[in-house]
């Protein structure tokens, strides 16, 4: 029996577009809808009845939502924020959430959602820099949006903080307390967008004070506490260590501190800031910029809804969420 991968290599196209071209979505053009129709006329290419009546049924509406693989250290803190925002509004506006994740940390999955036919759109929360991906969607017209700023070349809709310029200020705040020597600790990959935009915010503003970079000062561990005491042996072994930190989430940041005890030391020797506030940095009284998840996820998903209900092809959209720098304990002049 053929398959939909199979119509898809007869007619020369992505698995996602024969989907499309068959189930009448999209805005393909006419030339490949019908070299689409027409190989799997000749295949005797029989749809799947499941995948059919969800997208040909008017009673149910799901988006997908795609996220890193749960264990990911990105997650802990607001993973939940992230599923409660998207599912009010899904509710609200009478849709269904499908949640699915890369074990890849990507987005690649998405064209297995597509082409299913079992979402009307997508959502990406913490996506990879995938323009392959991305760029595929545009072709179709498929809605979708980003919980990130969009890699460059790829043109979307996307909801997020502005991540370089909050590093930037609070790299600055440091900077302008008297702190020459800032060390950078990322929770996972600089391939993710948000880890990408966050260390060039932090650079940029070394930079603008004409203070040089240094990439001993920089550490990407996997976003633990046990990565954060290994980010803080990796700091205090340099000739002269960091007076200060930028950490990527609170585990790293609990864990730089847990590190500074060990050696006798503590937050007034070198300061803290984290990113993602959380119940556990403030009682650790560690400083922190806030990110309002909650908020990012549900402004993402109005959006996307907004998007699959205008089915012509519009320009992107963006949203920018405001975040601010909460100081406590950790954040100390220079001595």
């Amino acid at each position: 029996m053929a398959t939909i991968k199979d119509v898809a290599r007869e007619a020369g196209v992505s698995v996602a577009a024969a989907s499309l071209a068959l189930n009448g979505k999209g805005s393909l053009s006419d030339e490949t809808r019908a070299k689409v129709i027409e190989a799997a006329e000749r295949l005797n290419y029989t749809p799947n009845a499941l995948a059919k009546g969800l997208v040909t049924s008017n009673k149910i509406n799901t988006i997908g939502l795609i996220i890193p693989k749960p264990g990911t250290e990105f997650l802990p803190f607001v993973g939940m924020d992230i599923l409660s925002g998207v599912g009010e509004v899904a509710s609200e506006k009478k849709y269904n959430m499908l949640l699915d994740w890369e074990d890849s940390l990507g987005g690649s999955k998405a064209l297995d959602l597509v082409q299913s036919g079992i979402v009307r759109g997508l959502l990406f929360f913490l996506p990879l820099n995938d323009v392959k991906t991305f760029r595929t969607l545009n072709d179709l017209n498929f809605p979708y949006v980003l919980m990130s700023r969009p890699p460059e070349g790829v043109y979307c809709s996307w909801v997020d903080v502005d991540n370089v310029d909050a590093s930037y200020q609070a790299t600055v705040s440091l900077i302008k307390s008297g702190h020459t020597r800032i060390g950078f600790s990322s929770p996972g990959p600089i391939d993710f967008l948000v880890s990408s935009d966050r260390h060039s915010g932090y650079r940029q503003a070394l930079l603008s004070h004409n203070i040089a970079y240094d990439e001993n000062y920089v550490s990407i561990g996997s976003g633990d506490i046990e990565s954060g005491k290994k980010a803080m042996e990796h700091f205090l072994r340099q000739k002269e260590p960091p007076t200060a930190l930028l950490a990527g989430s609170n585990l790293l940041a609990i864990g730089m501190i847990e590190s500074l005890k060990e050696h006798g030391l503590d937050h007034r020797d070198m300061a803290v800031i984290t990113f993602d506030d959380s119940p556990l940095a403030e009682s650790y009284g560690i400083s922190a910029i806030h990110i309002p998840t909650n908020v990012i996820a549900g402004e993402s998903a109005r959006l996307l809804i907004k998007r699959i209900a205008n089915t012509r092809r519009t320009e992107p959209e963006s949203i920018v969420i405001d975040s601010k720098l909460i100081v406590r304990n950790t954040f100390v002049p220079s001595k």
